[in-house]
């Protein structure tokens, strides 16, 4: 009766642990894939998104498939989503503008404009390619030379204060 009563105790606290469950898109593709890190950004205490990592077995590198979540506490217009990542990732070392424009126009057709409580997943597959998913539901697939590193860095690669704070919490540094 004690091994019974321990067991179904155990399965009612993992059923309603909240935050425990990776989101539907990461199980499907990365299966062995855990909750690496998570991190918020906010401006003058409003917060923007929550951001999660996801990797097989936990563990963040540059060199193996991750998941990044996030999950937007306001609502966001796709031209501005878009013009941000663009330019993050120019002063990544991407390009400039006029060398950008075919990863834009592949943008256009992947990003949406969000809402609170939407969820965008990047699925980072290989250097040059991410599958995208918004609240679950595939979007669009991106190829682009070392996107994994010029998009994927906005987040995973800050460089100093509140950006480099949020990257060490998202790879499990923090």
């Amino acid at each position: 009766m004690r091994r019974l009563l321990t067991t179904l105790a155990a399965v009612t606290l993992l059923s309603v642990a909240p935050g425990y469950a990776n989101p539907g898109e990461v199980d499907r593709a990365m299966p062995n894939a855990l909750k690496v890190g998570e991190a918020s950004y906010a401006i003058l205490s409003i917060r923007l998104f929550n951001a999660e990592l996801f990797a097989d077995g936990g563990a963040f590198s540059w060199e193996r498939p991750f998941a990044l979540a996030i999950t937007y506490d306001r609502s966001a217009q796709a031209s501005t989503l878009i013009n941000r990542s663009l330019r993050e990732m120019s002063s990544r070392g991407a390009g400039d503008a006029r060398q950008l424009a075919p990863l834009r126009a592949q943008l256009e057709r992947c990003f949406t404009s969000v809402s609170r409580g939407d969820r965008f997943t990047g699925v980072s597959t290989s250097v040059e390619t991410a599958t995208f998913y918004l609240n679950g539901a595939q979007r669009c697939q991106v190829r682009w030379p070392n996107f994994r590193r010029h998009f994927f860095g906005i987040w995973l690669a800050g460089r100093d204060g509140p950006a480099a704070r949020i990257s060490a919490q998202l790879r499990g540094e923090g």
